[in-house]
């Protein structure tokens, strides 16, 4: 199966470059990277070190539009240049790319392989308790049982794509998939990843979190 890793980036131009090293490191195929209308230098930064590397594929979105959107235009490309499956990694350092080859080997007996965290001290409070309410609701309503809601490391094979497919632009987008991926009644595999958090104030607030509870019971009654 063709596996290829994407990349949304927005803002990391302090971190992306060791993320995407990294990846090269631990992966054998392409690596997209989807600069979401970064405003600080993050796109020319990895034109200079990765613009003639065969194997990295640079996007770039003119306005920032949101992590949703850029994982869409990346899996979408990822199926133009005949690629089987994706696997998304954050830009900012926080999934360890060592971990890609259990994904590519869970891809090849499950149509959707999701990271989860250990929900313990190093997970702020906020993300942990968000998590396991929302966890408990998508259990309940769903009938699909998740140990990491809320974890970004996560791949899926094409033949998938369309019944999962995110409406969801920034946050929210893996709460989604999930609702989705139980109404389909698709088997999906989980595999332990490290709990690392660079920056702990970064990413999903408490206002964040309540919008994407408020919307559980909308994608349940939606198609």
């Amino acid at each position: 199966m063709k596996t290829t890793v994407i990349v949304p980036v927005y803002n990391e131009k302090s971190r992306v470059v060791k993320t995407i090293s990294e990846i090269l490191k631990n992966f054998a195929g392409k690596v997209i990277v989807v600069d979401d209308g970064s405003r600080d230098g993050s796109f020319l930064l990895l034109k200079k070190k990765f613009g003639k590397n065969t194997r990295v594929v640079l996007l770039k979105h003119i306005i920032n539009l949101g992590k949703g959107a850029a994982m869409k235009t990346g899996a979408e490309m990822a199926w133009k240049i005949g690629e089987n499956a994706v696997i998304f990694i954050d830009a900012d350092g926080q999934h360890n790319p060592k971990y890609l080859k259990i994904f590519e080997k869970g891809l090849d007996n499950f149509p959707i392989v999701f990271g989860y965290r250990e929900l313990g001290q190093e997970m702020p409070l906020v993300r942990k308790w968000g998590n396991i309410l929302a966890a408990n609701l998508i259990r309940v309503l769903f009938g699909i049982k998740k140990r990491d809601l809320l974890s970004g490391y996560l791949g899926f094979r094409k033949e998938v794509y369309k019944k999962i497919k995110w409406n969801s632009q920034r946050y929210g987008i893996e709460t989604e998939m999930a609702t989705k991926i139980g109404k389909n009644k698709i088997p999906f595999s989980e595999i332990k990843i490290d709990t690392i958090y660079i920056d702990k104030y970064k990413g999903v607030s408490i206002i964040d979190a309540i919008k994407v509870l408020i919307q559980i019971p909308f994608w349940y009654f939606s198609k």
